[in-house]
């Protein structure tokens, strides 16, 4: 019966990793793409500093220099224009929607391209008081950050799926 057991938790466990389940931050990135230049257009120092912090803990080591052939990690993020939804001026509630777009490629030291552009978009409905303007202004705020960080684990999963 234990030895049952123990071939049943294993087959288990074989089995969400063959679908494809992963704890959260357990991506790692393949091997050619371990060595890698990011050049991070548009992104704030926090931004810039997130993604870094994201992409070392899956495995990358940024390079600022070209001396070993790093691959080349090109990101850009557009904030765009919140879009409400909603407003109740009597209750003082409105709902709005936060959207961020983030772009990326992916090419060689020498400029080969290996990865396209491709873009992220990710967007998250707000439901705020507007008689509270700082509090309705640190919520989007922290919201924004919130979407950044969704956008910068989805492009390390895009990412972690590339094939040579």
């Amino acid at each position: 019966m234990r030895l049952s057991r123990s071939i049943l938790i294993v087959f288990l466990l074989a089995g969400l990793t063959a679908c494809g389940f992963h704890l959260r931050g357990s991506i790692i990135l393949p091997l050619p793409l371990i060595s890698m230049q990011l050049i991070a257009e548009d992104l704030d120092s926090r931004q810039k500093t997130e993604l870094e912090r994201q992409l070392i803990r899956a495995g990358a080591s940024l390079k600022d220099n070209q001396t070993e052939n790093p691959v080349r990690l090109m990101v850009s993020i557009r904030v765009l224009p919140d879009y409400k939804l909603a407003d109740t001026a009597a209750s003082g509630k409105i709902i709005i929607r936060l959207l961020r777009e983030l772009s990326y490629s992916l090419s060689t030291a020498t400029g080969e391209l290996l990865i396209d552009q491709k873009t992220i978009l990710r967007q998250l409905d707000l439901d705020l008081d507007s008689n509270e303007l700082a509090g309705a202004e640190y919520e989007k705020q922290s919201s924004g950050q919130l979407l950044d960080q969704e956008l910068f684990e989805q492009l390390i999963f895009q990412l972690s799926q590339f094939q040579i």
